[in-house]
């Protein structure tokens, strides 16, 4: 009997015992406790940025071709390399084709102005449509003119094609592509009409530099480079989404002393084509399989002292958090987005959740722009309960390698020895 009863007592005893454990010890246990901490950080705000290198290249801020038939030309006044400015003359027209010469002209600017206003009525309406299934645009602009010799026609086509997926943000960048180039094309012209009846000659639409001279297909191309200097590079898909427009970007050249500071102007979201410039940019990176986007730099003083296609060296601050402070990524709680919560410490000494705000990460730390002040107590992830009481080990401050060789050897046997 006694033996009996001497088992159930143990496993009361036992029973008890291990319930008190599990309430008070377990990682949900609400009873009132103090956790040892072995993992805290103290911060301190400070500026954290993450930047993005690039090798870039310098390029006109803008670039125009003028064409003209050869037929109509009496002579070419220019050379590839001349400075041109605004209205100079880059070949001079026969007397007996200028008629005619102004006549196209005319029809052209009728022809740009109603391309132009029906690119504009696309932008408007895909920007007013993104939430649609699928949309299509189209507008058809036909302008003929001529002299009693000859029509000329001239056929305007626009079609933007919008996939079901929704993927307006590319029609609505195609479109700007295609309304930048009709503007171009505009100003062209009208730099042409404004030139007195009479003898007429091939102007310049802007100041700058002839690049180069083609005639081929009957016409002649006489391309120009502005003076003004601006920055391209292209980025990568995984390079594109940290790339926005207005962010600070410091440019160094080995060719130039000190920094050109600048910003992010404009990336488009249309793969780039091939072209001049992102042959030159391959000869400085490494080619890619895969599609590259062009991000314009735009900087803030004039580039007098690099040529066309010199290399630069750009970074990028892809993000940048002022009195900010950073803790471990992982010591984060309920993580979502760019919102979370971290233990801390009072100055009672009693652990509480606090919210933060995580703007990005920085390697393994995870930088917080809100929730936490200066020199506020960071624990870790393991499971605590609110409120409950915290104890930490006490810091350790181990000597440097330096201060050990500052002390003389004589200082050591002195110290050993003192009584």
């Amino acid at each position: 009997m006694n033996k009996w009863l001497t088992i159930g007592i143990s496993i009361v005893v036992s029973t008890f015992i291990a319930a008190n454990a599990i309430l008070i010890y377990s990682d949900k246990s609400q009873i009132s406790r103090t956790f040892y901490v072995s993992e805290y950080d103290r911060v301190y705000e400070n500026t954290y940025v993450t930047e993005l290198e690039k090798e870039s290249i310098v390029v006109p801020s803008n670039e125009m071709t003028v064409t003209i038939d050869v037929d109509v030309v009496n002579d070419i006044a220019v050379s590839e390399g001349d400075s041109v400015e605004e209205g100079f003359d880059l070949a001079s027209l026969k007397t007996d084709s200028a008629e005619d010469q102004r006549s196209l002209w005319e029809t052209e600017k009728q022809a740009y102005i109603q391309e132009q206003s029906d690119l504009n009525d696309i932008i408007r309406d895909l920007e007013s449509e993104r939430a649609g299934a699928d949309s299509s645009s189209s507008a058809d602009g036909q302008a003929t003119g001529g002299t009693k010799d000859e029509v000329v026609d001239v056929n305007v086509q626009v079609d933007v094609l919008v996939s079901q997926d929704g993927n307006y943000a590319q029609g609505i960048a195609e479109a700007q592509q295609k309304l930048a180039e009709i503007d171009r094309k505009l100003q062209i012209v009208e730099t042409q009409l404004a030139q007195d009846s009479g003898e007429i000659s091939l102007l310049s639409p802007m100041s700058g530099s002839v690049a180069a001279i083609e005639e081929r297909n009957g016409l002649y191309f006489i391309h120009l480079y502005a003076h003004e200097k601006s920055i391209i590079t292209y980025a990568k898909e995984s390079e594109w989404h940290d790339i926005q427009e207005g962010q600070p970007v410091k440019n160094y050249s080995t060719h130039r002393e000190g920094v050109v500071e600048g910003s992010i102007f404009h990336k488009t979201q249309v793969p780039a084509n091939a072209s001049k410039w992102l042959t030159a940019y391959e000869q400085f990176e490494h080619k890619v399989d895969e599609p590259v986007y062009q991000v314009q730099i735009q900087p803030i003083e004039q580039l007098e002292s690099l040529p066309f296609a010199a290399n630069v060296n750009s970074v990028i601050t892809t993000n940048q958090a002022d009195n900010a402070v950073q803790v471990k990524a992982k010591w984060l709680l309920n993580r979502s987005k760019d919102i979370a919560e971290v233990y801390t410490l009072t100055n009672e000494g009693r652990i509480v959740r606090t919210p933060v705000t995580v703007p990005f990460d920085l390697k393994q730390y995870a930088i917080l722009a809100e929730g936490l002040n200066n020199g506020n107590v960071v624990l870790n992830e393991d499971q605590k309960t609110d409120g409950a009481e915290a104890f930490l080990p006490f810091p350790i401050d181990l000597p440097t390698w330096n201060s050990i060789k500052s002390v003389n050897w004589k200082d050591y046997v002195k110290y050993l020895t003192y009584k």
